[in-house]
């Protein structure tokens, strides 16, 4: 069953460029995963210091291993200073038929 979620990230003051950046560089490497169906970034036109990602994994276990990738590991370190919070929140999501 595949994993879809949406990743909600918040740039600390200044940062919106620098978090954008850094998205779109681990979209290049995820997307390069075998599991990844879809990772795409958004920004948000009414709040431009705010970011989410949409994702989709062929399944729990790809979705496991995308986690523990060396370019994700590296990136959830370089947000801690970047973003609100030090990290991302999480939406899980199921599809409807």
């Amino acid at each position: 069953m595949e994993v879809s979620l949406i990743a909600h990230l918040e740039a600390c003051d200044g940062l919106s460029e620098k978090l954008a950046t850094g998205l779109c560089d681990l979209a290049r490497d995820v997307r390069t995963e075998p599991g990844n169906r879809l990772f795409q970034v958004y920004q948000r036109r009414d709040e431009p210091h705010r970011f989410e990602v949409v994702e989709t994994y062929a399944d729990e276990a790809a979705f496991k291993a995308h986690m523990a990738t060396p370019h994700s590991l590296k990136f959830a370190v370089w947000l801690k200073d970047v973003a609100v919070g030090g990290t991302s929140t999480l939406t899980f999501l199921n599809a409807l038929p």
